[in-house]
């Protein structure tokens, strides 16, 4: 237990929080119940699809690639990993024979995230609470002038 990757797993969590109640914020704001209710399931399932859990991103198809830097859940993710195996974290301890995962870069390597930068994935998912909560009140702001 380091407390400075506790502190950076739990920043990287409550900005991935954050942006998703902010993308809610924006299709509650945005529409009425019944299309807020079917979007926001569909737009959850490509965000969770190429965010790099179920998919590796050296599987994604070049020209799906891109599709991989607009998932929230993507940086989230990667942000998580990286406060937990990168940073050169110290070799693991194992009491096994053999331990494939043993050493923790082997282990962001295997997930296509040996590269990942911890901060790059903060900025991202702080421009992107920014950006939606922004976008989320121009969007209140007007259906309410169109109340009025």
């Amino acid at each position: 237990m380091e407390p400075l990757r506790v502190t950076m797993f739990v920043f990287i969590c409550v900005l991935t929080s954050l942006v998703a109640q902010s993308l809610g914020l924006l299709i509650g704001a945005g529409m009425n119940i019944e299309a807020g209710v079917f979007l926001g399931p569909v737009t959850t399932i490509p965000t969770i699809l190429f965010s790099g859990f179920f998919v590796n991103f050296d599987t994604i198809p070049g020209y799906l690639q891109w599709v991989t830097y607009v998932s929230y859940v993507r940086y989230g993710f990667e942000g998580a990993m990286v406060s937990i195996y990168g940073m050169d974290r110290a070799t693991m301890e194992c009491h096994e024979i053999y331990c494939h995962f043993r050493f923790p870069k082997k282990f962001l390597e295997e997930m296509s995230m040996d590269k990942a930068e911890y901060w790059i994935d903060a900025v991202a998912l702080l421009g992107t609470f920014i950006a939606l909560r922004i976008i989320a009140y121009f969007v209140l702001r007007w259906k309410l002038h169109l109340i009025r």
